[in-house]
C-alpha cells in the first residue's frame, strides 16, 4: 500500500491499468497457493481485485458473481484444492477491470478503503 495525494492510502498503485502492477502482484499471489511462502499479502493481493471488482461490476453480472465468489474464497483459508476455482474467478475479474476507466475505480477504491478501514477514511 501506498500513501495517495489525498493523503489515504490506497490498495492498488495509481497507474490500474499498469498490469505489471496489478495483474502480476494477482497471478503471483496464485501461483503461490499451496506453495510454503503463501502469505498474507498473497491473500490481500486476490482479495483486493474481488472488492474493487466488485464495487464496480453492475449488479447480477457474471463479474459480480465471480468477485463475491473469489472475495468469500480469500475470506477463508486458501487451500490448494481452491486454486482452480480461485483462478477461473480471477480469470472472469482480471480482465475486465482493465477495461474500467481509472476515475472509476478509483472511486471504488475510495469506497473500499473507506468500508474497511473506517477509522482511517
Amino acid at each position: 500500500m501506498r500513501k495517495t495525494s489525498s493523503g489515504l492510502t490506497a490498495v492498488f498503485p495509481l497507474a490500474i491499468k499498469n498490469r505489471v502492477k496489478t495483474e502480476l502482484p494477482a497471478l503471483v499471489a496464485l501461483t503461490a497457493i499451496g506453495e510454503p511462502w503463501f502469505s498474507g499479502e498473497h491473500q490481500s493481493d486476490l482479495l483486493a481485485v474481488a472488492l474493487v471488482v466488485l464495487e464496480l461490476a453492475p449488479a447480477n453480472s457474471l463479474q459480480a458473481q465471480c468477485s463475491a465468489e473469489l472475495q468469500r474464497l480469500c475470506e477463508e483459508s486458501i487451500i490448494l484444492a481452491k486454486k482452480v476455482e480461485i483462478a477461473l474467478n480471477l480469470a472472469e475479474c482480471l480482465p475486465w477491470l482493465q477495461t474500467q476507466p481509472n476515475s472509476h475505480i478509483q472511486r471504488a477504491l475510495k469506497v473500499v478503503f473507506a468500508r474497511h478501514f473506517p477509522l482511517a477514511a
